[in-house]
């Protein structure tokens, strides 16, 4: 089977409070009709397990939470070259490994083409499974852009209400988290 040119892919730790809206991002995406040119992955802590995942895309969107010192709930739009140099200060365990990953694809000759990453900024990254209000809301914003990164055409109807993971969002294949 081939693979589609474009993948979107959410990043994060469920298990840590607001670090799993990117992974939360990917489980309302991926229960959405998508064009075929779409892909949906929940890479979760993947780091450089990652790289196969990404090589040869046209378009690589990664969805991800960080934490820039910005109000709860910020979106951001980045670059891996706009976040290498935070990379060794913690800007977030994922985008370094996803550097990584990335810079494994290029080594390969197999680079995507473009990637950019969608992130939030964090309000609660505590042990726990849920999202914060903030990042909550801020979800609706990340997907709408999201779909516009990828070249979708979803009415806003289609997009849940509410994005609270574990209690919205079903994971797949297995029951509600309570």
């Amino acid at each position: 089977m081939e693979r589609a040119p474009k993948l979107f892919a959410g990043v994060g730790n469920v298990l840590r409070c607001d670090d799993g809206a990117g992974v939360c991002a990917a489980r309302v995406l991926e229960s959405l009709p998508l064009p075929p040119d779409v892909e949906v992955r929940e890479l979760g802590t993947a780091g450089l397990a990652a790289a196969p995942l990404l090589e040869g895309r046209s378009l690589v969107v990664i969805a991800d939470a960080v934490d820039l010192g910005a109000e709860p709930g910020t979106l951001f739009r980045l670059t891996p070259e706009r976040i290498r140099p935070y990379a060794q200060t913690g800007l977030s365990l994922h985008e370094v490994h996803l550097l990584h990953a990335l810079d494994e694809t290029r080594l390969r000759g197999r680079a995507p083409g473009a990637v950019v990453i969608l992130a939030v900024q964090v309000a609660d990254v505590s042990l726990g499974v849920g999202l914060s209000p903030a990042v909550d809301r801020a979800l609706d914003g990340l997907l709408r852009r999201a779909a516009a990164e990828l070249g979708m055409a979803l009415p806003p109807e289609r997009w849940p209400a509410r994005f609270r993971l574990g209690r919205d969002v079903q994971p797949r294949g297995g029951p509600r988290w309570r």
